[in-house]
């Protein structure tokens, strides 16, 4: 029966599990992402058995070593079991204790019992932690060591103090943890992470949360070790629990649980830590995939004090799964009894329609006949309307041509007379000055007279009244003209200039002035330069040769 019952817990925490990632990897990227590393948990640990199997190997055949090698081995054994099994931390370290005393070297007995002690605190294995502890000869062992064993035994009363059920020895515990962290702050060298993060965490413990907070955020930067990221994190994941701020609890407990499972450290904390936290905001799916986590975390590396926090929630968290199971079985089953009275409805809609249906079809017979005939009519009136739409559009382009025009007229007549009132006046002056002379019998002031009147200067002052009259008309026509010419072939004006030869030319075209002779005759050209003229734009055109004088008229507009 408890089989049966496990089993349905393990489907129900799969089906939350799948449930919550669809959802809440939009919501929380730090919880996705903690998702997915719990996803390769397993690649991390074979990652982590590998390098622990070389050592082994590397162990094996070192039997009949050098003892200082076998301790080097034995050592590194120690340390990668640390955090992953403590019976095969524990196993390492006596052995490693045991080498340190063969080589009769003080420091590394030392630092041995410390492992050892380590172990012991993180199994919740107290008693036996102090043993070996207390037995530390505080003396002779170097200051560092000393700040490593204060801390230990501060830790170690901090967690009894943690899973003591009696107040008289928790604050007792509390009491003595103080102290020990005091008087191992007071070995730290300052400014170092060691200093700085205990420091912090003595701060957050005692209830001076910013002050914690000042040192434990810039201790990130100082160390970059998955480790030392796992500690500082889970402490300012629960730093920001009690200040209620939910958005950085998940952030910092959430990376040093990544921290955790990317260092295959079985015995953590931080992922217990996210479960409550969550369970207590209700977020019941999540927390039952991470205190699942946790619980196999604390049974592999059978951390007692650990298994105690995870049984103390988890049984909470399947209570409230199945609670909501039932619930799900009861919406369940009501929408069942709405669906059968639905389906009912629909039963006798569908007779009801079926009987409107038949009568329908007869009717439907008659308007099909209806339907036919006006069918034939409205194709009818469509064809009318296409006809007429076509005769509007023409209608509107041949009165577009007309404004067109007539505004060119307009604007070329009034360009006329100004033209031909300044010749007149010109010419009278040019006359009466001739008169003048030859009454006076004055042929050198004649000879003056017909060198003085430059014909070619006339003709570009009248060519420059043109461009400006043109350009008037039509203010973007070099831009619209550059739009028919490849790319690398396009005109560009001199400084001023209004038009060049080739845009003029093209000029009379879009005026309605198409034959060469008319424009050779306007512009001074002969026939043949004209031609010539236009053969060359045409070429740098990327449009047919025949299409570009119809796109000319299409593309450059007139201003109204």
């Amino acid at each position: 029966m408890n089989i049966t019952r496990k089993l349905f817990l393990q489907n129900l925490v799969l089906f939350f599990f799948f449930q919550s990632w669809i959802g809440f990897s939009q919501q929380n990227e730090d919880l996705a992402e903690l998702l997915v590393h719990i996803e390769k948990s397993a690649e991390y640990d074979a990652i982590k058995v590998e390098r622990i199997d070389s050592l082994y190997h590397q162990l094996v055949s070192q039997r009949a070593g050098a003892l200082q090698n076998r301790f080097d081995l034995n050592r590194s054994l120690f340390f990668e079991y640390r955090i992953f099994k403590q019976d095969s931390a524990f196993k390492y370290g006596i052995q490693s204790k045991n080498l340190a005393q063969k080589l009769g070297d003080k420091r590394l007995i030392a630092e041995t019992t410390l492992d050892l002690a380590n172990v012991c605190v993180s199994a919740g294995a107290f008693s036996e932690a102090l043993a070996y502890l207390n037995g530390t000869d505080l003396v002779n062992i170097p200051e560092d060591i000393r700040f490593s064993l204060y801390g230990l035994l501060g830790r170690c009363y901090s967690d009894m103090a943690d899973y003591s059920t009696i107040t008289y020895f928790s604050n007792l515990y509390r009491k003595k943890a103080k102290e020990y962290h005091q008087k191992s702050l007071e070995l730290a060298t300052p400014d170092t992470w060691d200093y700085i993060m205990l420091r912090g965490y003595l701060n957050y413990k005692y209830g001076k949360l910013q002050k914690a907070l000042e040192d434990l955020i810039p201790s990130l930067d100082m160390r970059q070790d998955l480790r030392s990221q796992a500690v500082v994190n889970s402490v300012l994941g629960d730093i920001y629990v009690q200040l209620g701020d939910r958005e950085k609890a998940i952030k910092y407990l959430s990376q040093s649980s990544i921290a955790d499972i990317k260092s295959s450290a079985k015995e953590n904390l931080s992922m217990i830590q996210l479960a409550e936290f969550l369970f207590q905001k209700g977020d019941v799916k999540l927390a039952s995939v991470f205190i699942k986590k946790a619980n196999e975390d604390a049974e592999a590396y059978g951390a007692q004090q650990r298994k105690i926090r995870v049984g103390a929630i988890l049984p909470l968290i399947e209570e409230q799964i199945i609670n909501q199971v039932e619930k799900q079985r009861e919406r369940l089953s009501q929408q069942n009894i709405m669906l059968s009275v639905l389906l009912a409805i629909l039963l006798m809609l569908a007779i009801v329609t079926y009987i409107q249906l038949r009568r329908l079809k007869l009717a439907r017979r008659a308007l099909l006949v209806a339907h036919k005939d006006l069918q034939v009519k409205n194709e009818r009136i469509v064809e009318v309307n296409e006809t007429i739409n076509n005769k509007n559009g023409e209608l509107n382009r041949v009165n577009d041509l007309l404004l067109e025009a007539n505004k060119i007229k307009e604007e070329y007549i009034g360009f006329f007379f100004t033209q031909d009132a300044d010749i007149f006046e010109k010419f009278k002056e040019f006359k009466t000055r001739i008169d003048h002379n030859l009454k006076s019998n004055n042929l050198e002031g004649i000879k003056y007279l017909s060198k003085a009147y430059d014909l070619k200067k006339e003709k570009k002052k009248l060519l420059q009244s043109f461009d400006e009259a043109f350009i008037k008309l039509f203010p973007d026509f070099i831009n619209e003209f550059n739009s028919l010419l490849k790319e690398e072939e396009q005109i560009e004006i001199k400084k001023g200039q209004l038009l060049n030869k080739e845009l003029r030319i093209f000029a009379l075209i879009r005026l309605g002035i198409k034959h060469n002779e008319i424009i050779a005759q306007v512009l001074g050209y002969s026939v043949n330069s004209i031609y010539a003229y236009k053969t060359k734009i045409r070429n740098k055109s990327f449009l047919d040769k025949k299409d570009f004088d119809q796109m000319l008229l299409e593309k450059t507009r007139l201003k109204f």
